[in-house]
């Protein structure tokens, strides 16, 4: 009896550690940005993961064709890898620049769209989910 007992306390812990655990990181896309500048035809590309993390501009653009010797210079800004549920913003401070899958793929970062004003996203960073 006590042999039985101990099997299938065994077999039920064993079953129990099997179990995947819900909300894995397989579950978190990864979504990849493009950073332009429009006067200069520069662009790059950073993939990061929709896990909410914030993540520096610089770090994610070093060396790319928009670094100009540490400055990150940028025009605008657009979703090229992302689900409709995707949801991003560029913050330095309290200034916000959105973006989301469903309606919000492109931003002018100056916010004015008659021209392409560069601006330095050094300061900025990157959160998205």
């Amino acid at each position: 009896m006590q042999f039985t007992i101990a099997l299938a306390a065994t077999l039920f812990v064993s079953a129990i550690n099997a179990v995947p655990i819900s909300g894995s990181s397989d579950t978190i896309p990864n979504i990849t940005i493009s950073l332009i500048n429009d006067r200069t035809g520069a662009n790059a590309q950073a993939t990061v993961r929709g896990d909410g993390l914030a993540r520096n501009i610089p770090d994610l653009f070093r060396g790319t064709a928009i670094d100009q010797n540490g400055q990150y210079l940028a025009t605008s800004a657009q979703l090229i890898g992302f689900t409709e549920h995707t949801r991003c913003f560029f913050q330095n401070y309290n200034w916000i620049i959105n973006l989301n899958g469903k309606d919000l793929t492109y931003v002018d970062i100056d916010g004015d769209k008659t021209k392409a004003t560069p601006i330095n996203m050094d300061g900025f960073n990157l959160q998205c989910v």
